[in-house]
């Protein structure tokens, strides 16, 4: 997410332009919502800059997070394959609102991560997803990054008003480089 206009720091990627998809200038995404489905009833998406930009006219096909569109006013392959790489934008407030102990991955980049007893260990990277659960990347004080799966037992606590993550000492075992914990 870029910064600048007041709005652009509320903003989510919702998808990312991949290519160009056949000649009629239908683009392929990569879908960031959590029911790709539901891709159209969130459009118009916006620009970086915060400005409405892309208006969805129609789903092609879908496969899982993966999707086939037209957009308003690109109507040939030139004009789509211009777009590759475009990020498609929501604001925050078009987002639905989620339930609790859940979170934006955007929301927890750059957390504080503190051990049991309140020292601090770094700051929440990024966070990934491979197939088999959330992972958070750790940038240690040593400045190495670190992988710890994104569940309860290693993530005890979020406090988005502190900006604080606290892991539990299994947790903090994966910041020391102990690839044998299970």
């Amino acid at each position: 997410m870029s910064s600048g206009s007041s709005s652009s720091s509320s903003l989510f990627c919702a998808a990312v332009i991949a290519s160009a998809h056949g000649v009629r200038g239908h683009v392929k995404i990569k879908c960031f919502l959590e029911d790709p489905s539901q891709f159209k009833a969130y459009s118009p998406y916006c620009n970086d800059a915060g400005e409405e930009a892309y208006k969805v006219s129609k789903i092609i096909s879908q496969d899982k997070d993966t999707l086939v569109l037209s957009l308003e006013g690109v109507s040939d392959r030139n004009q789509a394959e211009l777009m590759k790489g475009t990020q498609l934008m929501l604001p925050r407030e078009h987002l639905p609102k989620l339930v609790q102990d859940t979170y934006y991955h955007r929301d927890l980049i750059g957390l504080s991560v503190k051990s049991p007893a309140g020292s601090l260990l770094g700051t929440v990277h990024a966070l990934y997803n491979f197939g088999a659960g959330d992972l958070l990347e750790v940038k240690t004080l040593e400045k190495k990054l670190e992988m710890v799966p994104f569940r309860q037992e290693f993530v005890p606590e979020i406090n988005m008003e502190q900006g604080i993550l606290l892991l539990s000492q299994t947790g903090e075992m994966f910041l020391e480089g102990d690839s044998h914990v299970s």
